[in-house]
């Protein structure tokens, strides 16, 4: 574009505008714009939350489906078996000794550490279980969350068969526990299966196979040898095995076991009634109790023979309130946990199989959608905070909303949702939107501290795919924020993702049509008020919509413990996100693009295929940025308005608010012009369609650009000629750097 181009420029923008007012044959306004779901998901999301979900290998010859229960502490029984999901990364033992590396994170009940080695700080830990009917034997199977060496763990079930015979309360193999009315046993480990009598103290073994790859230990026994019938009592714990196989390894004082307990780590069949989530992070408050006590008679799950030979099925189990799920994910790290503490935010539970929190309110029903909410957890904790220690927050957010609500793991307590942390928030997205049918088109993405930081850095990054985002006491920065610019990494790492990709004060220019609510102490002692308010006044600077709640005597430890966020969750809504806008600002970190996890951003609205130049892509901290507007699709007018006033409850102290929000105004007539202007952009497409420039018989995009860049018009009609600098052109334009003129029009006649 020459320097007279540009100086005529509003000349013809006023020529077009003066047409518009005086001949009836204006340019026709841009079709209403629409939502777009691709896939069950936004559009907008990375390519990891449009994956299937992996499928988990099954054991070799085992006759029966794969019907376990999503939800764990549940059962269900389908085609001749019964099938049972345990809680993960549970097995922490009975209540002993405090031992181990002391770590500042959500703790367990139990305190049984486990031995360095291919135990994996998670060798005994119960992922699934399932026991079946066929014509000659009963199955009996235990999938482990971890498997490293198959000589690892061991497990045991005992039996009341509901026989005359006088049985039992001691487990047998030195587990150590006991329980009432158990006349048989049945001890699996990686050599072997064996049967046991309790009565005559018979032995007997029987067929038994180990499947590394399903991480399964398969038994089986002959009906000729044991005759299933009526209805039995079935319970199961695990824990080390000694080094026949034989046996449980002893748990000594060092790996936490006070003299006397059980040598048991894990214990089946406890119900999530039996497992409340009150101050009961992983789900092991009942199983360190009974442990503690040696009686584990209350855990047990009841196999109706008869039921199972009949092949009935009943229907997946849907829990109304807090609960939790698993699911499978696209990568696997590795298998255990891992050494890291919360200095580090590198994932520490690396397995296949990931836990995460949902709340269903009590109006949920298969097929009814309803919306999203996207809690994310603080630093040190993991997915069962709010329901463990935030129950009113919860409950405001899901049942009072009618929301679903959501709360990942995001792979340890510490990786402040980069890499696999991020990726962990996708894809419980997908599958709880294909498994519990939410509402993709109305979801808020929300947290606490971290989590509130990634309701930033999540929220900016894909503002697209979101309605709303809600800060509670969230940082601007991975970790401490002193001054503009002066931060403290919360990894102590100066090269990490955290310290050069973590600042989310340089993507606000992303959030023009994603409002924010954020709310904050000012008296917070770990994320200081100060970077905060730096982030509000950005986005007043903006113009952008948000509401900012202070409360002047509240903190950071004390406010969550408090369990009280009215003014907040009280501005949280349930609409829908923004279809097509006419404007759009996006900004991104190209490092933090992991194409071999599928994150990353790559569309926003009517601009897709986004990517960074080489240059801006190796160099660390470095933004990418666009700025597109579209005044053939114009967006409404609208008068910036304020308001601040006081917030007079206690719930949890008074507070103060300011609110920036949007008068709309009247419409604007269309205009056939649409700018670029790209900072460190390789190439994008624009779809022509969706900026309303594919009806007009002419367009002019004016475009500036500092690097080299490749310009693809998608959905161009036929028939329509292109031309960069008056010189032909075709669907994509390598533009140079600099400030050039892309015209569209109908070809010529003849």
């Amino acid at each position: 574009m020459s320097i007279l181009d540009l100086t005529l420029l509003p000349i013809r923008i006023a020529r077009q505008i003066a047409d518009a007012i005086v001949h009836p044959n204006a340019p026709a306004p841009a079709p209403p714009a629409e939502l777009i779901v691709v896939d069950g998901m936004p559009e907008g999301v990375p390519p990891a939350a449009r994956r299937p979900e992996p499928q988990l290998p099954v054991p070799s010859g085992w006759p029966f489906g794969e019907e376990f229960p999503r939800t764990c502490g549940a059962v269900r029984v389908a085609g001749g078996a019964l099938f049972w999901t345990d809680f993960l990364y549970d097995d922490h033992g009975a209540t002993g000794l405090p031992v181990g590396d002391l770590k500042i994170q959500a703790p367990p009940r139990g305190s049984y550490v486990y031995p360095d080695g291919p135990a994996a700080r998670n060798g005994a830990d119960i992922f699934r279980v399932a026991i079946g009917l066929t014509e000659t034997h009963t199955w009996w199977r235990v999938d482990w969350n971890t498997l490293l060496d198959a000589s690892v763990p061991i497990a045991l079930f005992t039996f009341d068969t509901n026989s005359e015979r006088a049985g039992s309360e001691e487990w047998p193999a030195r587990a150590g526990v006991r329980s009432e009315g158990i006349d048989m046993a049945m001890l699996v480990s990686g050599t072997s299966a064996r049967l046991i009598d309790l009565t005559t103290q018979a032995v007997t073994p029987v067929e038994h196979t180990v499947d590394m790859q399903s991480r399964s230990f398969v038994a089986q026994v002959p009906r000729s040898l044991v005759e299933p019938t009526d209805s039995w009592t079935v319970r199961l714990a695990a824990g080390l095995a000694n080094t026949t196989g034989d046996g449980f390894a002893d748990v000594p004082a060092e790996r936490g076991a006070l003299p006397g307990q059980p040598n048991v780590y894990n214990v089946a069949f406890r119900t999530h009634e039996q497992e409340p989530p009150h101050l009961n992070f992983w789900s092991d408050a009942a199983q360190a109790a009974a442990l503690t006590s040696g009686d584990v008679s209350e855990f047990a799950v009841v196999v109706d023979w008869d039921q199972l030979a009949e092949r009935k099925t009943t229907p997946e189990p849907v829990i109304t309130g807090a609960s939790t799920r698993w699911y499978v994910c696209s990568v696997e790290l590795g298998q255990g946990v891992a050494a890291d503490d919360v200095l580090s935010t590198k994932p520490q539970f690396l397995g296949r199989v990931q836990p995460y929190s949902v709340c269903l309110p009590s109006t949920y029903a298969p097929g009814r959608t309803l919306p999203l909410t996207l809690l994310l957890h603080s630093l040190a904790l993991g997915q069962t905070q709010f329901a463990a220690i935030d129950p009113r927050l919860l409950h405001e957010v899901c049942e009072t909303r009618d929301s679903v609500v959501v709360t990942p793991l995001a792979r340890g307590p510490s990786t402040w949702y980069f890499d696999t942390g991020e990726l962990d928030v996708w894809e419980v997205w997908a599958r709880v939107a294909e498994q519990l049918g939410t509402d993709p088109n109305r979801t808020v993405i929300s947290g606490y501290s971290m989590g509130g930081y990634a309701a930033y850095k999540l929220g900016l990054t894909y503002p697209e795919v979101f309605a709303q985002a809600v800060v509670l006491a969230g940082p601007p920065a991975c970790g401490v924020r002193l001054l503009p610019d002066i931060d403290i990494p919360a990894d102590l790492d100066p090269d990490s993702p955290c310290a050069r990709e973590g600042d989310t004060w340089k993507l606000l220019v992303n959030a023009r049509w994603l409002p924010y609510v954020i709310a904050h102490g000012l008296v917070d002692e770990l994320v200081p008020f100060a970077s905060v308010a730096e982030q509000v006044l950005e986005l007043d600077r903006l113009g952008y919509r948000y509401r900012f709640t202070v409360y002047p005597l509240e903190d950071h430890i004390a406010w969550v413990l408090q369990d009280k966020f009215d003014d907040p969750i009280a501005h949280m809504g349930t609409g829908p996100r923004q279809a097509d806008p006419g404007h759009i600002t996006f900004a991104w970190y190209p490092q933090l693009v992991r194409a071999d996890l599928g994150i990353g951003p790559h569309q926003v609205w009517w601009l897709s295929e986004l990517t960074a130049d080489p240059e801006v892509v190796t160099r660390r901290g470095a933004i990418a940025e666009v700025d597109a507007r579209s005044y053939a699709r114009p967006d409404p007018t609208h008068t910036v308005q304020h308001h601040r006033g006081f917030v007079p409850h206690f719930d949890p102290t008074p507070g103060l608010y300011s609110e920036l929000d949007w008068r709309v105004g009247p419409y604007v007539g269309p205009l056939p012009y649409l700018t670029l202007r790209l900072n460190g952009i390789a190439s994008l497409t624009v779809d022509i369609e969706r900026a309303g420039l594919a009806s007009l018989p002419s367009s002019t995009i004016a475009v500036a650009t500092d690097t080299a860049a490749r310009i693809t018009l998608g959905g161009l009609p036929a028939g329509v000629e292109v031309q960069l600098d008056g010189q032909p052109a075709g669907p994509t334009v390598p533009v140079p750097p600099g400030r050039h003129r892309i015209t569209l029009g109908d070809q010529p006649a003849g």
